[in-house]
């Protein structure tokens, strides 16, 4: 997902409550751990971690264009106080990257906007000192243990801690991992760099690095980690999207990158969301994938869902619904 969103105009207390729970007013903010729910979550022999950069509120009408956004508050008892602020009218969105780790590997899913990164999101040119590189020490992992790091896609919020600086140079933030780069959406976002200051500027500084290294590995299309870990196409948000799967002991999880942005989308998959690329790739793309794991037992992981994070698609009360795992 990327964009630059306008800032919301809250009253002070509405945005000392936001403050309180974790969630940026305007801007970025590094959210508080009593905010925070579970962290982790066993699939059989593979364990999902979250670890978190940060959280932001995006205005619903910039997400959403066009469509009804009268749904959201109807479907506040779907939303909830993680997903949708209703006093601002703001979509929550959070930062965060997956640790997947299985018996013999440590997997990296996608990377936040990464310290030190001009990218001018909500007037604020640049994060510095996130703990998300604390937050992954915290899961049981250094940078150095990481074995491989993988890229639903190259957004510039996916990316972000593919690097860090360090002497004035973009350096690969886990210098040991293997980076499973998909050829089309390299190749997509190499056509883009041209023509496109923020493609040119997340390429420079999260994607070429990898490349010069000689870390990064190419995939085309589906690819298997082992473990019961293995990646799988799921174009549309980008050209070369894809997702990670997880089944381990009869237990299965799917971390859908940005196929979905928002819990509302499980209740209308048709809505048009800003950030999809390929807007209408990607609402077949959200169909299928909501239609297929409706009363499924499998744990869907969005890219940016806040709060409980982890949840199944449901049929309830005569409509979808994405039920939250509190515990």
């Amino acid at each position: 997902m990327t964009g630059t969103p306008a800032q919301l105009a809250l009253s002070r207390r509405r945005a000392l409550m936001l403050g309180a729970a974790g969630f940026a007013v305007g801007g970025f903010s590094r959210p508080s751990r009593a905010a925070e729910y579970a962290t982790s979550w066993k699939f059989g022999d593979v364990t999902v971690h979250k670890v978190l950069e940060h959280i932001m509120l995006y205005p619903a009408d910039k997400s959403f264009p066009g469509m009804p956004l009268e749904e959201l508050d109807a479907n506040a008892d779907i939303l909830g106080p993680n997903f949708y602020d209703p006093a601002s009218k703001g979509i929550v969105f959070s930062y965060q990257a997956y640790l997947v780790r299985t018996p013999r590997y440590n997997i990296i899913v996608d990377g936040g906007h990464g310290n030190d990164k001009k990218r001018g999101l909500a007037g604020t040119s640049m994060l510095h000192g996130t703990e998300f590189i604390e937050n992954l020490r915290k899961a049981g992992v250094t940078p150095d243990q990481v074995h491989f790091v993988m890229n639903t896609h190259f957004d510039s919020d996916h990316t972000g801690w593919n690097t860090v600086l360090a002497n004035d140079a973009w350096k690969p933030t886990f210098p040991k991992a293997r980076y499973l780069f998909d050829k089309v959406e390299l190749a997509d976002v190499e056509g883009k760099i041209a023509k496109s200051a923020p493609s040119k500027a997340a390429y420079d500084d999260s994607i070429k690095p990898i490349l010069d290294a000689g870390n990064a590995d190419m995939i085309d299309g589906d690819h298997t980690i082992g473990d019961g870990v293995r990646i799988v196409a799921s174009r549309g948000h980008t050209a070369g999207h894809h997702s990670l799967e997880i089944s381990s002991k009869g237990k299965r999880a799917v971390l859908c990158g940005d196929v979905i942005h928002s819990p509302i989308e499980v209740v209308h998959p048709e809505w048009t969301v800003a950030f999809d690329h390929d807007k209408e790739a990607a609402k077949i793309t959200r169909t299928k994938f909501v239609e297929a794991n409706t009363d499924v037992d499998v744990t869907i992981f969005a890219a940016h869902f806040s709060g409980p994070t982890a949840g199944k698609i449901v049929s309830e009360k005569g409509k979808r619904r994405f039920r939250t795992l509190v515990t």
